[in-house]
């Protein structure tokens, strides 16, 4: 079945609904391309048997049911996005045998990230909808491939968890010239670290922040009353269970109204979505008073272990929600201020972390806490999803974080 998984993604763009591919590539292709295109609350099994012309029926005789059919999608994109791992890796091998200077280490990884987000979408998104430990194991083994050929091998740890974060950062699209500067910028600033322990200069975070704030809106009404209150528990259940917690009925329960009330008050699914997503982010991300972060001081090792202990335990649910954010607004035109916000995010948890990790005498650049972050996230989702031991775990967390312990 490995090389029918292989065509249908190799043929998708032939025409969709093909006579010549079978009812269960079809509804594999199909799912590949929803998971692309379509905002994750548009995405269920009347649509996917629309898009690949199929019948409800089809599902349970091919696979039993939606959760094998999700696990047989991504085992198909798995398949092909390992030969473009491969491939990328051959490309690259001449550059092992010359010096790569910092400011090309930086382009190489910004041109594969952007090229595994942009060119290989698809099989970036089936990556993030249906992770597991075959994505986990193949990722980390490409990260450290091109590390090694570039270079940063002695930091391999670390380019494949930052790699991890920023691509799911990356895969929000909202201005595509000013995202890609986004994104080189953060880099540089992590490969300039790793090079010269130095900070490195910004400007593209400031303006990305500056522009995508001022084409923000909150959802209409205003979030007032009740209907502020219906934020809270919704925002409250998308961080808790993830996009599936937030219904009509289990938002209700939470604030205390009635389910005519919910339903009167916000009306569809998908601004029920949107609200929660608007919520959290406000309440996470641009709420909080930094003092408070500030006030508390920690020697950079005990910092550490906080952080592993927290992260690695899951037992950080803000870096869970974020990753519920990105997979419910990767796509669709109403999510599209709301992924710029996202995008380049403020984050003064962060800053104060790094902050403390750095040895608590100056805080980082902005573009620095951010390569930090994509870091972390890539390090809980590498714990979330991967089939390692927990001492395994550990010590390759630890490693990627290492190089932002002061030298001894």
């Amino acid at each position: 079945m490995g090389k029918a998984r292989e065509i249908v993604i190799e043929r998708s763009g032939s025409g969709r609904g093909s006579d010549t591919k079978t009812t269960e590539l079809r509804l594999i292709d199909a799912l590949l391309r929803m998971w692309a295109e379509m905002p994750i609350d548009q995405i269920s099994v009347r649509a996917l048997v629309h898009e690949a012309h199929s019948a409800q029926a089809a599902i349970h005789y091919h696979f039993g049911d939606m959760e094998r059919l999700y696990v047989a999608a991504s085992a198909a994109a798995l398949t092909q996005a390992e030969r473009w791992m491969a491939g990328r890796l051959a490309a690259l091998a001449p550059l092992a045998t010359v010096r790569i200077p910092p400011a090309m280490q930086a382009a190489l990884i910004n041109a594969t990230i952007a090229d595994w987000t942009g060119e290989q979408r698809r099989l970036a998104m089936a990556a993030r909808h249906a992770p597991g430990p075959g994505w986990e194991r193949s990722h980390r083994q490409f990260w450290t491939g091109i590390a090694e050929v570039i270079g940063l091998g002695a930091h391999a740890e670390t380019i494949a968890c930052y790699a991890h974060g920023e691509a799911a950062r990356h895969l929000l699209v909202w201005n595509p010239v000013i995202d890609r500067a986004l994104l080189e910028e953060t880099t540089t600033a992590l490969v300039t670290w790793l090079a010269a322990r130095r900070f490195g200069e910004e400007g593209a975070r400031t303006a990305h922040r500056a522009l995508a704030r001022a084409g923000y809106r909150e959802p209409p009404p205003s979030a007032t009353g009740e209907r502020a209150v219906i934020a809270g528990a919704a925002a409250d259940l998308l961080a808790a269970q993830g996009h599936a917690g937030v219904t009509f009925r289990a938002v209700a329960a939470r604030a205390g109204v009635t389910l005519g009330k919910v339903v009167h008050l916000v009306g569809t699914k998908s601004e029920l979505l949107a609200l929660a997503l608007h919520r959290l982010y406000e309440r996470e991300a641009l709420g909080g008073d930094p003092e408070q972060f500030q006030a508390q001081r920690f020697a950079p090792h005990a910092m550490l272990a906080i952080m592993l202990d927290a992260v690695l335990a899951g037992s950080q649910p803000v870096l869970a929600a974020y990753d519920e954010i990105e997979r419910a607004i990767y796509n669709g035109a109403d999510h599209a201020p709301l992924r710029g916000l996202v995008r380049a995010m403020e984050d003064p948890s962060g800053t104060w972390a790094l902050t403390q990790l750095l040895g608590g005498e100056e805080a980082p650049p902005a573009s620095l806490v951010a390569a930090f972050s994509a870091i972390l996230r890539g390090v809980g989702h590498r714990a979330a999803h991967a089939a390692d031991p927990p001492e395994t775990l550990r010590v390759a967390a630890e490693a990627a974080l290492r190089p932002f312990l002061p030298r001894a």
